[in-house]
């Protein structure tokens, strides 16, 4: 199983309430209630949600609503989780808030796979950098050796550039 966690979580949500959408997929793959209800417990207490059990979905904020993205996917028990870019619609305060979840998950052992612009985020995460320019991959690398050692002109540039704020 794949969790996927989208740069926009509105456009993949299919319910009205944080609880809801958590049990959504679970419901699709018929899985017993008791172990549905079970595992929606868990992830909103993992996630520090469980305050937004019943609220809709639309009223939260872009933080929360992400949140519930990546609990949504938790909930199945996912091997992996695929990330897009979870944090480019989120202000400040909201990107913290959701990398730090993102962080803790790849402390416990998640396997992500993140396409981020999040430098700072993918140095203290990440086990592997693959930098892409133009649709193809340019650097594939360890962290350490990425970001202080780039091999290529085109990642050189773009840390010069991102790194320098």
């Amino acid at each position: 199983m794949v969790g996927v966690v989208a740069q926009d979580p509105l456009a993949g949500f299919v319910t009205d309430t944080v609880e809801e959408e958590l049990a959504y997929g679970m419901e699709q793959m018929a899985i017993a209630p008791e172990v549905m209800r079970k595992r929606v417990e868990e992830t909103l207490d993992l996630m520090g949600i469980a305050e937004l059990r019943r609220r809709a979905l639309v009223e939260l904020s872009g933080g929360q609503q992400q949140r519930v993205a990546i609990a949504r996917s938790l909930a199945m028990n996912p091997k992996v989780m695929l990330f897009d870019e979870p944090t480019s619609a989120l202000d400040p305060e909201m990107i913290n808030e959701v990398l730090a979840v993102m962080t803790s998950l790849a402390e416990g052992g998640m396997t992500m796979i993140v396409v981020t612009h999040e430098m700072g985020f993918a140095r203290r995460a990440a086990h592997r950098v693959v930098f892409m320019a133009d649709g193809a991959v340019v650097e594939d690398a360890e962290p350490a050796e990425f970001f202080d050692n780039p091999r290529s002109d085109r990642a050189r540039d773009f840390l010069s550039k991102i790194l320098e704020h």
